[in-house]
């Protein structure tokens, strides 16, 4: 995989704040001439712009952004990194036109969003836990001159109420539609529930479901458990998806595996023995490629644990080789109640943003795809953070951060306007802070969930939100709400973006889920720039999204050298004529 070059280099560590710029309170010292200082910071943004870390050495790069950062700041120059060029996003309410008529209830986990009907918009299916069945929203391709709403309530996926816990979903058939996956909680272990599985019903068309769990032989590959999160991951690299089920803690006396994997052979499903998965004290977790093998791990919490795919759907615990080098380790990988993998820095390296609820998040970002060191605080000293989801929310070919958040003093009865926070990256581990971007939720009920997509398609992501408990005595009920981006399109003092939608590979032999997108840029002005995203989730708690519409920010490039795309499989494309402000089919599903 091509090593990303670097668009800045200086740390900076956020504290949230309203967006109001500070006032410095005494003069800055006598300044050497304006022309040799940017000279200086003109050549070092140069250098990092144009030369991969593969040729010139990090070290040396970030002496060098210090040494001018220092020189700046000592002649009273503020050093500006590239994404200060663009604002920060904003969000507007969508409640008009959402479309969105669910009850307040209870939630598990968030919303499921993937293109269920495989024609390039994405759906959703919500979940009240156990008070109603899954309902699903088909997105009806609203645009300015389209449909009054932007999605519609179709049939619900099951006709009846289970325990409803983590959902997932991909093209588990390899037949270019999705299945939905869904745990089943347990009756606080009095009852372990077994996984539900629904798939298309494709000569009545791309809307219609039916429970396959038996005839694919889900039910008999898993024994059941206090349900937590499934994950859909193709673990032993032959293209199809494979399933990773979490539960929570046996009760006592209830012998057998707390955590199953089962594989999936041509359609049905074998559970799979000794994956090193099996008594792990986890619940809840994503996929990454941490150690950039290409081979797709599991990071998994709330007490972090990460496990490193060693091939064939086998695991090895490596939390304590990983993080070795994190100063107070043990603490920091505590009271993990949500994690995303991203590229906070640019360095084409797999990152993780743990949102920790009572405690500081944590930024641990990945060195040489061999360990973790502690990144700078990203929210601040700000706490109660129960979801995270991440993006380029602003289109300045940086990574931002959305996290969901418990409001101040709740007491459960008063709604209160929710400091949800956004973090917007600076492309070098750094995030600014704040809670003035559109996207307030008042409610007395606690943030669940937030998840990023872009409903409409106009290159600006869009936020989901969800509030309530899991659980009654946990607190007031909450609802859904639907955020619409409001930053300004390219020309109007936003950058340029791109979707690409990806399909099945090649000949049809892998599934979307996983695969892996490269994409350089070039022009308008800006860095030569390699981005790296995946398609799955952006971030979760319990859920896992399928967005095989993938988003890349641009900042200024206005030309797209190279896309490449890998599948699990092994098989990749490359494409070049690729167009920028566009959704662009790199496979058809």
């Amino acid at each position: 995989m091509p090593t990303p070059t670097t668009g800045t280099a200086t740390h900076n560590p956020a504290g949230l704040s309203s967006g109001r710029p500070s006032t410095p309170t005494t003069p800055p010292p006598q300044a050497q001439p304006r022309s040799s200082l940017s000279s200086i910071l003109a050549t070092t943004m140069t250098l990092l712009c144009s030369h991969p870390k593969s040729s010139v050495s990090s070290a040396l790069l970030a002496a060098a952004v210090t040494a001018s950062v220092a020189l700046a700041i000592t002649a009273g120059m503020p050093f500006v990194a590239a994404a200060a060029t663009f604002p920060p996003a904003r969000w507007s309410s969508a409640a008009p036109f959402s479309g969105l008529d669910r009850n307040t209830s209870l939630k598990w986990g968030g919303a499921l969003i993937a293109d269920l009907d495989s024609d390039g918009w994405y759906d959703l299916v919500l979940h009240n836990h156990d008070r109603t069945p899954l309902a699903v929203y088909w997105n009806t391709r609203r645009t300015i001159a389209g449909p009054a709403k932007a999605f519609t309530r179709g049939r619900d996926l099951f006709t009846f109420r289970f325990d409803t816990h983590g959902l997932t979903a991909g093209d588990i058939f390899l037949r270019g539609t999705e299945a939905v996956v869904s745990s089943q909680g347990g009756a606080y272990g009095n009852k372990p529930g077994k996984p539900f599985l629904v798939r298309h019903v494709n000569e009545l068309g791309p809307r219609v479901f039916r429970r396959a769990d038996k005839e694919t032989g889900l039910e008999a590959a898993t024994p059941g458990g206090r349900g937590r999160t499934p994950l859909l991951i193709d673990c032993d690299g032959d293209g199809d998806l494979d399933l990773i089920f979490l539960n929570f803690i046996l009760p006592r006396g209830v012998k057998g595996d707390r955590q199953h994997v089962v594989e999936n052979r041509g359609g049905r499903f074998v559970r799979q023995w000794r994956t090193g998965l099996e008594n792990a004290d986890v619940e809840r977790a994503i996929i990454t490629d941490f150690d950039g093998d290409g081979r797709l791990d599991v990071v998994a919490f709330p007490l972090l644990h990460l496990f490193r795919a060693t091939g064939n759907c086998m695991f090895e615990d490596v939390t304590a080789k990983w993080m070795a080098r994190v100063p107070d380790g043990a603490r920091i990988g505590k009271n993990v109640w949500a994690a995303a993998e991203l590229d906070a820095n640019n360095d084409g390296r797999w990152d993780l943003y743990l949102a920790k609820n009572h405690e500081v998040d944590a930024l641990l970002l990945n060195v040489d795809n061999d360990h973790f060191s502690l990144g700078a605080p990203p929210a601040g000293s700000r706490r109660r953070h129960h979801d995270v989801t991440i993006g380029d929310f602003n289109n300045d070919g940086n990574v931002d951060v959305f996290l969901s958040s418990q409001p101040p003093a709740a007491d459960g009865v008063t709604p209160r306007r929710r400091p949800d926070a956004l973090l917007t990256g600076d492309g070098a581990g750094g995030f600014v802070g704040t809670t003035e971007h559109g996207a307030t939720v008042v409610t007395a009920a606690g943030g669940d969930s937030v998840q990023a997509l872009d409903f409409d398609r106009d290159g600006r992501l869009d936020l989901f939100v969800g509030s309530g408990p899991e659980v009654p005595k946990q607190g007031p009920e909450g609802g859904w709400r639907l955020f619409h981006g409001a930053s300004p399109p390219p020309g109007g003092g936003a950058g340029h973006w791109l979707e690409a939608s990806v399909g099945r590979s090649p000949g049809l032999r892998a599934a979307p889920t996983g695969a892996l997108l490269t994409l350089t840029v070039s022009g308008g002005g800006g860095c030569r720039r390699t981005l790296v995203r995946r398609v799955g989730g952006a971030g979760g708690a319990g859920s896992t999204d399928n967005l095989r519409i993938v988003h890349f920010g641009l900042g200024r490039a206005d030309t797209v050298e190279l896309l490449v795309v890998r599948w699990s499989n092994g098989v990749s494309v490359r494409r070049t004529g690729v167009p920028v402000d566009a959704v662009y089919e790199v496979t058809a599903v």
